[in-house]
Parts: structure tokens; sequence; C-alpha cells
């Protein structure tokens, strides 16, 4: 079924593509010259931007794949100010609802790829009633978020032509690393070169479609993930809702030992773990044995050599912990593409070429 969306919120939907590759596909793949060329760029104008007062908290600012790029660049300032410098990550609602976050704020980094969401907005339009100077992180430089700020950081080579957003999530952390290793010196958070880790991890996609066609016949998904992967987490199950139409849940490594393991039945759950240290990857470890002997299919992903314990067991790509964001979510995209196009659904579109979402979508402005 073609879809349609008329109408002036959605000038670019993603038609014109009734089987593989879908517009999403291309995105995943374009991933290393986009994250390149977004460092390249980034780093022509990242001098011009005035490192925020010590003593005054950093906001980190978005919604949904926004949000999770904001908690992945929150996470990796914190070592590189050796945790000297207030943080905090923030969904745009939820800054609507508590204002006073807004308060002693020396800086707010607002994310937004097309630079027009409702939410993000109305948040931007408070921080600069407040005073408060924004970075913005955008794909694009013509929007009304552009307006509200006082430095934009335009990401390259990430002009999403699906609805399941991509290669957008990768560059704003690419972006935000950049500007965080101008900021502290810390070569911890340098970017550079992560390119050929991510253009490692395209190269596997065979081994990622084969994960996919593992887990095909899965209807619920828990994907656990703590420190530098908890934003990894959250967006791969964002994506697996929006592309793969699957119930997901994401909850980091520990609590699924203490509560969410009842959970698990064993004709429906698959519980995909990405760990980033010896420590999460040996808790990852238990979680899983515990979740298959529950029944569930299981994957894990980990630095350093495969153990072999599990069916589903990768090594990813050895990079400083605040870089495993952008490696560690190629794997988990491919693997929505994949179930998507298994399950005879085009991910581009999120599920609207439903009639019945279609019509909740345009009733309730979703």
């Amino acid at each position: 079924m073609e879809v349609s969306f008329p109408g002036p919120e959605n000038p670019q939907p993603p038609y014109g593509r009734n089987g593989h590759p879908y517009f999403m596909h291309d995105m995943v793949r374009s991933q290393p010259s986009a994250v390149r060329s977004t460092i390249t760029a980034t780093e022509r104008v990242v001098s011009e931007i005035p490192r925020p007062p010590q003593d005054r908290t950093v906001l980190f600012v978005g919604l949904g794949t926004s949000f999770h790029a904001a908690r992945a660049g929150a996470w990796a300032a914190g070592p590189a100010w050796e945790y000297r410098q207030p943080i905090r990550a923030v969904d745009s609602f939820e800054l609507l609802l508590e204002p006073e976050q807004i308060q002693h704020t020396g800086a707010a980094i607002v994310y937004s790829s097309s630079g027009e969401t409702a939410l993000t907005l109305r948040a931007q339009e408070a921080i600069r009633e407040a005073g408060v100077p924004q970075i913005l992180v955008t794909g694009t430089s013509k929007s009304s978020s552009v307006d509200r700020a006082d430095h934009v950081l335009l990401t390259r080579e990430s002009d999403e032509k699906a609805w399941v957003h991509t290669v957008s999530y990768t560059t704003a952390i690419a972006a935000t690393l950049t500007l965080l290793h101008r900021w502290s010196g810390q070569d911890s958070v340098n970017p550079m070169g992560v390119d050929r880790a991510i253009e490692d991890v395209v190269r596997r996609e065979d081994d990622w479609r084969g994960l996919a066609k593992s887990l095909e016949d899965r209807q619920k998904f828990l994907v656990l993930g703590s420190g530098p992967a908890e934003a990894t987490a959250r967006e791969a199950a964002l994506k697996l809702r929006e592309g793969a139409g699957r119930f997901v849940a994401s909850t980091g490594v520990e609590e699924f030992l203490h509560g969410t393991l009842p959970s698990i039945d064993k004709d429906g759950s698959a519980v995909i773990a990405v760990t980033c240290s010896a420590l999460d990857g040996r808790r990852a470890g238990s979680a899983l044995h515990a979740a298959a002997d529950a029944g569930a299919k299981v994957a894990l992903f980990r630095r350093g050599r495969p153990s072999r314990t599990h069916e589903n067991e990768f090594e990813l790509p050895k990079v400083a912990p605040a870089l495993t964001p952008l490696v560690d979510i190629v794997p988990l995209q491919f693997l929505v593409y994949w179930l998507s196009v298994a399950a005879g659904r085009n991910p581009d579109v999120m599920g609207y070429d439903d009639p019945r979402i279609f019509a909740a979508r345009r009733t309730y402005g979703i």
C-alpha cells in the first residue's frame, strides 16, 4: 500500500518505495560519511561558542530520538569535565512541566533534527525568556528552532528520508562530542576517527540480518543498557516500536535482575543487552542467562572477544565509552530494518500505512 499523508505538517513524507531497499536502509548505511562530515563541519565553528561557567548547570534538551542524543551528550559531558560541571538531560515536555529547572543554568544544548518540533520550540522559548544561551544541534539552517538559538551546530548529510530517524541521531551525537572536545580538551570525547568503527559495523550487515532472522518470531522485546549504553537502549527500543511495530521496553542491566525478569515468557520475548565495560558485561551475561532460562531468546553486544555462551553474541569495535552510542546503535538499526522487512512492513512510515494508526494520528495531532 503506498502511503499518502497530505498536509503542511509533512512536506516530505517517504513516498515511493514498496520494498527493499527502503529509505531507512539508505539512511543507516550513510552514517559513516555523515558522521565524518559533521565532525569536520562542527570543528570549523565550535571555537566561536564560549564554554558555560563551571558553577552553572548545562541542560541537554530534546524530545524522542533527539532526547536520546541529548542523554548521550550529557553522559559524555560528565567525564569530559571530570564531574565538576553540573549537567542535566531533560526532555522538552519535562522542562515545560518544571520550568524551574532552567534556574542556575549556564547554557542549554537543544536537539531538534527538523527544527520544528512543537514542544521543543516551546522549551526553547522558555529558555530564551530566562536569558540562557542556547546551542542548537539540528539538520537544517532554516527553521523556527534556529531563530531561537544563539549558536547552531548543523549536522551534515543527515536529511532523513524515512520517518524512523537514524542518521540524524548519530550525527547529533557526533556534533556534541566535537563541541565537548573543544570545551574540555579531553581526548576521551574526541570523535575524530569514530567513522571507521561505524564503517566496520555497517560492513557486518549480514550479522545483523542473521540476528533479525533468529528473532523474527518474537513480539515482545526488552533492551538492556547502563552507563553510556543507556541512551542506546532507549533509542533502540524506540526504533523497534516505530519501525518494527514490536512491544518494547528498555531498562538498566541491573534493574532487569531486580524486577523485570518475571515479565519474560517463553513464547514471545526477546532480551537484548548492550554493554560497554567488563562490569556491565558480566552482569548482562547473568541477566541473559536468567532470561534464557525463562524461555526468552537473547542477544548480547559487548566489547572484547565473545564468550560464545549465547547463540547471538557479538563483539563491537573498541572505542572510548563516550563514543559508544555512535557505534552501538547501528547493529540495532539494522535489526529493526530487517525485522520490518521480514514482517512485510515498510519501516519508513512508522505504521501510518495502517488506516487505524493514520486516523488516530490525524484525529489527535500526534
